[in-house]
């Protein structure tokens, strides 16, 4: 597996994830006191998953671009 299939796994992941955040929020208009405080506090842990997931695909997948503005690892090291 290459890293930039390995990117898109991780895309559709996020997805996927996107999906759960939208069955959850729909739970959002008939719940209230604890029941709503346990949908929001979920809502928000499933909201950084899917943002770390993309970020995480993305950076996979562009990688190896050379068009990228991002430092290589070892760029701030000094000879």
């Amino acid at each position: 597996m290459t890293l930039e299939q390995l990117g898109n796994e991780y895309l559709k992941q996020a997805e996927d994830i996107k999906g759960m955040i939208e069955s959850f929020s729909a739970l959002k208009k008939g719940a209230s006191g604890i029941e709503l405080y346990e949908i929001n506090n979920r809502l928000t842990i499933l909201r950084e998953m899917e943002r770390d997931t993309r970020i995480t695909g993305h950076n996979l997948i562009e990688y190896y671009d050379k068009k990228s503005n991002k430092k290589s690892y070892r760029s701030h090291c000094c000879n």
